[in-house]
């Protein structure tokens, strides 16, 4: 059996049963004084304890530590006022495709890494990695790669999909103005490609789901991002170049993004109210 470490301070536990209604593996039982205690954990898993610390962090007057976690150092709720902010960082993000010429600040990066640990993930299975260019020097010796091994396909007539030569003609014409001079990654400083393993069937959506929190989580740090499907296509019709990613050939990967500090800000959000197909059920 495995320990999780589940304890209850007796003295602050109100019995309102809310660890046991929270608990989606129904491991949690009251006893007759209405005091919650664990069944036995075989596996930290679908079958055992999701490890997802909701019994933790429910419980109304902190009562409950589990896996060694203690609620007196989990964060505070957000107030409304962040709520609010919120809402328009997501309604005024925009794609950065311009970037400065300088890597971002180390204890940053780390912070934002740290943070998007957090981003839900199927059943808490917790198994997405990361591949992370953190030096903007790497990330120039990548784009020197594929810019070499393009120009050979290109003489083959091998485009990346759904492109053509028409089409890949165009990126290229736009790319000195456009895209701050790359057309592969915008100028970006950094990357980072999260991935996890194909064999869990909700890897494709935790992936994406993964992309979207960092970006919220860079743009609320004043750092720009930009999704990067294109480089990643290239790549893959370069062997030896996607090799040098090191990501395993049994992981899923969605895309690439980009990211770093923006040559210039946004003044303002794009009005687009009222345009989304919202399609209401009823039965």
């Amino acid at each position: 059996m495995i320990d999780t470490k589940f304890r209850v301070d007796e003295s602050k536990c109100v019995g309102c049963g809310l660890c046991q209604l929270a608990c989606p593996s129904m491991l949690i039982e009251m006893n007759e004084h209405r005091k919650p205690s664990l069944k036995p954990v075989k596996s930290m898993d679908w079958y055992g304890c999701w490890g997802c610390q909701h019994c933790l962090t429910v419980c109304p007057n902190g009562a409950i530590s589990v896996l060694g976690k203690k609620p007196e150092d989990s964060l505070p709720l957000p107030s409304d006022a962040i709520a609010t902010d919120l809402e328009r960082l997501v309604c005024s993000r925009r794609s950065c495709r311009h970037y400065k010429d300088e890597n971002v600040d180390p204890k940053l990066l780390n912070e934002l890494l740290a943070a998007v640990e957090a981003t839900p993930t199927g059943g808490n299975k917790q198994k997405m990695e990361f591949t992370v260019i953190d030096d903007r020097a790497e990330l120039d010796k990548l784009r020197k790669m594929i810019c070499e091994g393009v120009e050979d396909l290109k003489k083959q007539g091998i485009y990346p999909y759904s492109w053509d030569a028409e089409s890949y003609g165009i990126m290229e014409d736009r790319g000195p103005q456009a895209m701050n001079g790359d057309i592969y990654f915008c100028s970006a400083s950094h990357v980072i490609i999260p991935h996890m393993p194909k064999k869990f069937g909700s890897a494709a959506v935790e992936v994406g789901i993964t992309l979207a929190y960092f970006e919220l989580l860079c743009e609320s740090k004043g750092l720009g991002c930009v999704y990067l499907g294109f480089p990643m296509n290239v790549m893959k019709l370069l062997p030896d170049v996607w090799a040098k990613l090191g990501i395993p050939e049994d992981h899923f990967v969605a895309t690439a993004m980009g990211f770093g500090y923006p040559k210039f800000d946004y003044a303002r959000g794009a009005q687009k109210s009222g345009k989304q197909a919202i399609h209401r059920l009823k039965f």
